[in-house]
């Protein structure tokens, strides 16, 4: 690895987290996809760690604050996952929550029924396919049951 290669791999790190929040794991697979060798995709991501551009426990804190009104924690977990955050960031950022996927699980509710629809005067099997979507989208089956009642 040269002194240019490095220099490059810096220059391009920065300007990916010009654009956006990365996780480690996700800088260092642009850098390798941009033709950087390993040496200096590391040597990039250990640069911009030194001034805190990216940090994997800050990037989960973000996106559970930004998700949690909109996804089901499970679904927040499995995209961070994907996203290779280490598990303890994972679990601090979920555990930072309050009320847990009540809100979430409200708002979704919201989405799905049509307007003036109500769920008092909605067939049973109207009400499976509403619990059904629901739980598709990682709420679990305890607290669907809480706000449908059958």
């Amino acid at each position: 690895m040269g002194d240019e290669e490095l220099s490059n791999a810096k220059k391009k790190a920065m300007s990916l987290l010009n654009y956006s929040s990365r996780t480690e794991w996700e800088l260092l697979d642009k850098l390798a996809k941009a033709g950087f060798s390993e040496e200096a995709a590391n040597g990039a991501l250990e640069y911009v760690k030194n001034f805190h551009y990216v940090d994997d426990e800050k990037y989960a804190m973000n996106f559970v604050n930004i998700y949690y009104k909109s996804k089901s924690i499970k679904k927040i977990r499995q995209i961070l996952t994907n996203k290779h955050v280490p598990e303890k960031y994972i679990s601090l950022a979920i555990e930072s929550i309050e009320g847990g996927d009540t809100y979430a699980l409200e708002r979704e509710l919201e989405k799905i029924l049509k307007k003036g629809q109500d769920l008092e005067n909605m067939t049973y099997e109207e009400k499976q396919k509403v619990t059904a979507k629901l739980y598709r989208k990682g709420f679990s089956l305890d607290d669907i049951k809480k706000h449908i009642r059958f």
